[in-house]
Order: C-alpha cells, then sequence, then structure tokens
C-alpha cells in the first residue's frame, strides 16, 4: 500500500521516519468453501459448468479464451491435470471432484454437434486420485490401511448421477420438448466441428471386437499426455446400451451403441478394459472400486424397483461376464503377488479380503448361483498353485471364513431333493435353490 494513496500531498507536510521505510509486513490468507484455489480444479469445475447451463461462448478462464469448439479438447486436459492439483484444496473438493467425474463417465455429451465421450478419461482421473490419497503421508487411514476419506465418500455421500435433462426452447406456438437425457452445448454456424482432431472413436466403441471402427486421427496433445500410458484395447469392447423394455435393456445379436449407460455397467467395463499403471492401481485400491460397484448395484435395483424382480434377471448378461472377469484377474494378481522377488503378501491379503467382501455382498444383490460359481472358479484357481505357494492356502481359508459369515450362507448350501422342502428366502433367487459343492 503506498502512501500516497493513504496521504495527499498537502500541508502540512510529512516527514517520514528512515527514509519511508516500511514498519511491518501484512499477508492475507484466503479461506473460501467456493473458490478452490487452484488452478487445476477450477478449470475443472469451470467447464463442467458450461456444460451444465447454457452459457455464451467464448468462456473467459483466467488468461484464456474458449470457444466452443476447443471445450471438448480443453475439458480433457482438465480431466487428465486434476491429479496435478495440490493435495489440500483437492481433498477440501474432493467429494466435489468425484461427482463431477462419475458424472462425466455415464452422461453423453453434445458439444457443438459432435457428441463426446469421457468415460475413460473420467475413469482413469479417478484412478490417480484414489492413488495419491493413500500414497499421502498426511491423511489418515483405517485399520484395514483405507483411505478414510474415500471410505467415508462411499459411505455417506455417493449416489447414483442423475441424469440431465435439457429442455429446449421452443418456437412460437409450439410445445416445449424435453429431450434425453444428455448434456448440450448448442452450437451455432460459426462453431467449428470439433470431431477431426478430438477421439471421436469412443463415442463409437472402446474397441468392440465384434463391430469395424475407423481410428480417426487424435489430438496431438491429449495424445503426447497419453503417450506415456500404455494402452491395449485387443480385448477391450464398447458398452452399450439397447433400448428394450422400460425396466430392463434387451440384449440382441447386433447391439448398436446408445447414449445411455448405467454407472455400474460403466465402472465394471472400464475395470476390465484398464491397462498398465491403472489396472495397477485399480487392483491395489481394489477395495474402494468394489464398495463403489456393490453400493451403484444396490442403487440401481432400488430406484428400478426391481427387489421383487427374479435375480437373474436384474443385471444384465454382459455385466455378469464383467464381473466374472474382474474375479478371475484379481485371483491371478493375488497369486502373482507372492511369486515376486520381493513377496508382497500384505498386499495380496488385503486384496484378498476385499474380494471376499465383494462376493459376500454379491450374495444379497445377484442370482446365488452365479456367485457360487464366481467362488468355485476362485478355489479352482487358487489350487493349481497351492503345490508351490503354502500361503495361499490360508488366504483361501480367509477368503471362505468371510463368506461362510454370510447370514445365509447355511440355508444356501444345504441340498433339498424338492424346491418346495427348501426354507423359504428373503430374496429368492432362481439358481440357488439347490448348493453348489
Amino acid at each position: 500500500i503506498h502512501s500516497h494513496c493513504l496521504f495527499p500531498s498537502q500541508t502540512p507536510p510529512i516527514k517520514w521516519v528512515e527514509g519511508h521505510k516500511g514498519v511491518f509486513n501484512v499477508e492475507v490468507q484466503a479461506v473460501s468453501s467456493v473458490h478452490t484455489q487452484d488452478n487445476h480444479l477450477e478449470k475443472f469445475f469451470t467447464l463442467c459448468h458450461s456444460l451444465e447451463s447454457q452459457v455464451t461462448f467464448p468462456i473467459r478462464l483466467m488468461d484464456q479464451k474458449i470457444t466452443e469448439a476447443t471445450l471438448e479438447h480443453e475439458l480433457k486436459l482438465s480431466i487428465i491435470c486434476l491429479n496435478s492439483s495440490r493435495l489440500e484444496p483437492l481433498v477440501l473438493f474432493l467429494h466435489l471432484v468425484l461427482d463431477k467425474l462419475f458424472q462425466l463417465a455415464v452422461q453423453p455429451m453434445v458439444i457443438a454437434g459432435q457428441t463426446a465421450n469421457f468415460s475413460q478419461f473420467a475413469f482413469e482421473s479417478v484412478v490417480a486420485i484414489v492413488n495419491s490419497l493413500h500414497n499421502s503421508k498426511d491423511l489418515s487411514k483405517d485399520q484395514h490401511g483405507r483411505n478414510c476419506l474415500l471410505a467415508s465418500y462411499v459411505y455417506y455421500v455417493f449416489r447414483l448421477p442423475d441424469p440431465q435433462r435439457e429442455v429446449v426452447k421452443p418456437g412460437a406456438g409450439s410445445s416445449a420438448i424435453l429431450t434425453e437425457s444428455r448434456y448440450y452445448t448448442f452450437g451455432r454456424t460459426s462453431a467449428v466441428s470439433v470431431g477431426s482432431k478430438l477421439l471421436q472413436s469412443r463415442v463409437i466403441s472402446c474397441s468392440n471386437p465384434d463391430i469395424a471402427v475407423t481410428q480417426t486421427a487424435t489430438d496431438e496433445e491429449v495424445k503426447n499426455i497419453m503417450s506415456s500410458k500404455p494402452m491395449d484395447h485387443s480385448s477391450s469392447r464398447m458398452s452399450f446400451y439397447v433400448e428394450g423394455t422400460n425396466d430392463m435393456p434387451s440384449i440382441c445379436a447386433s447391439p448398436r451403441p446408445s447414449n445411455k449407460k448405467h454407472f455400474h455397467e460403466e465402472l465394471a467395463l472400464q475395470m476390465v478394459v484398464s491397462t498398465g499403471m491403472v489396472r495397477e492401481s485399480v487392483f491395489k485400491y481394489a477395495w474402494f472400486f468394489f464398495e463403489l460397484l456393490i453400493k451403484s448395484m444396490a442403487q440401481y435395483v432400488h430406484n428400478i424397483e426391481k427387489q421383487d424382480n427374479p435375480r437373474r434377471s436384474r443385471f444384465s448378461d454382459r455385466f455378469k461376464d464383467d464381473i466374472t472377469t474382474i474375479v478371475s484377474v484379481v485371483t491371478s494378481e493375488i497369486a502373482a503377488l507372492l511369486v515376486k522377488p520381493q513377496k508382497e503378501s500384505e498386499q495380496a491379503e488385503k486384496i484378498n479380503i476385499s474380494l471376499a467382501f465383494f462376493l459376500y455382498d454379491l450374495l444379497s444383490l445377484m442370482d446365488r448361483g452365479f456367485v457360487f460359481n464366481l467362488i468355485k472358479h476362485y478355489c479352482n484357481q487358487l489350487s493349481n498353485k497351492l503345490n508351490s505357494l503354502s500361503t495361499l492356502i490360508s488366504m483361501r481359508l480367509e477368503f471362505l471364513r468371510i463368506l461362510c459369515s454370510h447370514e445365509h450362507y447355511l440355508n444356501l448350501n444345504l441340498f433339498f431333493m424338492t424346491s418346495a422342502s427348501a426354507p423359504a428366502s428373503p430374496s429368492p433367487s432362481l439358481s440357488s435353490q439347490v448348493g453348489i459343492h
């Protein structure tokens, strides 16, 4: 603060001590629950807001001007850079960040007339954030080694992303039209097409081996940033939703891609198709993603009122395939951790326990015959390695101990000659009338 601002030059004159030398310094520290005070978070939230509201382009963001044609590119960069945020503001806005990323993972976006898909970017950003929070020594963990912030988010905060609906303003004399659930930015004739350089192929497929997809040119900056991450989509496929009845999607022989996604299906798909360091982190912190899967499945069943439906028809066959793949890969990962030069026994035990509780929860949600098959495959996979890895014996026993603590586990394993002689289940299953031994 300059002296001439405080004291105008007028008589009588002021004599300054020691040649106008400063006597003290004033430092102002901003504390806000509204302003992030982090450039990466600020950019991400601003761009998300531009999708959720009808804003006028170009958008001013600090010294940057973002047009509608560059919105998709800038949003993808902001998602990638979220993990570069400072830890303190990231923790303060963690719930909102995760909610926005999960919304982007399932919500279709129409930007300047082009549909954009952010599922993989959002999922990889969540994985990076989970990894950062677990590696921070400043954040507390519970007795099981789980980050307390993430555990409380799943338990208290997480809910299925709400579908956003955009009302298109009608012309004179016409009635309002409610469009399908998706974000829109309304392109003008001057808007430049974004499709030529911005990962259009993600809209079509994440690569279904049954569908021929033409790979378009990729934006160079995004490509350079992502180049450090090995990407192998040879075994991946696309997520889709085919309109059937109002209650359940119907799976047909020639599926067409659609913008409607269920969170639990998209999360399972991203876990299956992840590669490299992302895949390692997913299974290292499997507890978080398993908890997300279980809670999203439970909310899905509740929201569409399928509690009374046969369990076999609650979830799609493709989702069941993804769950089978996840259990198989995690089981292999447990054994692989024990054969490394530096055995990671503690990490293997944590993953094993997380998998056991995941299947424990699935017994209350999915067809129990399907879950028992998963348990059988787990035991068969480990049996092949028991001779060389004695540690697996105790891990398998711990796995079965957790499952046996399920309230209906004993009844589910009893054999009955007829279904009439079996005790009634509080939530009937089509294939759990006969136990699998």
